[in-house]
């Protein structure tokens, strides 16, 4: 009886140690070979989602998307986006004004903006830029934006741009006030030319990749992405907008890694390099 009892123990105590060190082991492979991806552009407080952005993190987080910059789109949507911040280590904020509601702006506008900005997990501004389909005219969606370009620069905080159907005038006004080196920024849903991906690149911009890439009628953003230099990419899923769950920017980066010939770890690394070395997160 007692030797079959000690047999017990011992064999319980074997199981224990196996246990600990298949945890162990499991842990050490999530950490050396799970990788780490930056959505810099996903809008968890869209009225779409009503008030359950924050329930499709802990997936996405098991994914090893890490990171989630949720942009400004309306004014009266900035106070819920510090809210997803707080309630989220994993969000961070680029309060902005979208071009399509540039007639909310006025000077209570650009004040408490000018506010929220001082937050310590606001990391650019956006979505900002113009738009010739919707939103009012181009001279009020222009005035906007160079007052938005201005607090940027003078926060020394990278810009999320926005363009539909207005890439040329947007480049004019961004080769003026010059504010791709000083604070740099990316280029949402980038859908244009290879030429113009370059020009972007050397005025200091990175290009924002995401689920337009999988489209099988893609064409352009597909040799921006085979020939651009790694240093330029980042991912993005542009949620809820052109993607259902955060997950899509694993096929995202999949896609990357198989126009450039490279494994999908590779994407991973120097994507979140890239957007690292932008938006300066402070955990």
């Amino acid at each position: 009886m007692a030797r079959d009892f000690l047999n017990r123990m011992c064999h319980a105590e074997f199981r224990l140690y196996i246990r600990l060190f298949l945890s162990l082991l499991l842990r050490f492979c999530y950490h050396v070979l799970m990788f780490s991806l930056v959505d810099t552009h996903i809008h968890l407080d869209a009225p779409e989602l009503k008030g359950y952005g924050l329930d499709l993190l802990p997936r996405a987080l098991q994914g090893g998307i890490s990171r989630f910059i949720v942009p400004g789109v309306r004014v009266s949507g900035w106070g819920g986006m510090s809210a997803l911040a707080e309630n989220s280590e994993s969000v961070y904020l680029a309060p902005g004004l979208h071009p399509v509601y540039a007639d909310q702006w006025n000077s209570q506008a650009e004040q408490t903006l000018l506010e929220i900005v001082q937050q310590r997990k606001v990391v650019a501004i956006g979505e900002i830029g113009l738009d010739a389909v919707d939103g009012p005219s181009m001279k009020q969606q222009e005035k906007v934006l160079k007052a938005q370009l201005q607090i940027a620069l003078e926060m020394n905080l990278p810009v999320l741009m926005h363009s539909r159907q207005t890439t040329g005038k947007l480049l004019d006004v961004l080769r003026e006030c010059g504010i791709g080196r000083k604070t740099g920024g990316i280029w949402h849903a980038f859908t244009s030319s290879l030429p113009v991906a370059e020009e972007l690149v050397d005025m200091g911009f990175k290009i924002g990749v995401g689920p337009i890439l999988l489209r099988e009628n893609a064409r352009k953003l597909p040799q921006a992405v085979k020939a651009l230099p790694a240093s330029a990419l980042v991912l993005e899923t542009d949620l809820p907008d052109m993607a259902e769950k955060p997950e899509v920017l694993l096929q995202v980066a999949e896609k990357i890694a198989e126009l450039r010939g490279c494994p999908v770890r590779e994407v991973a690394e120097f994507t979140t390099e890239n957007a690292e070395q932008l938006f300066r997160f402070q955990d």
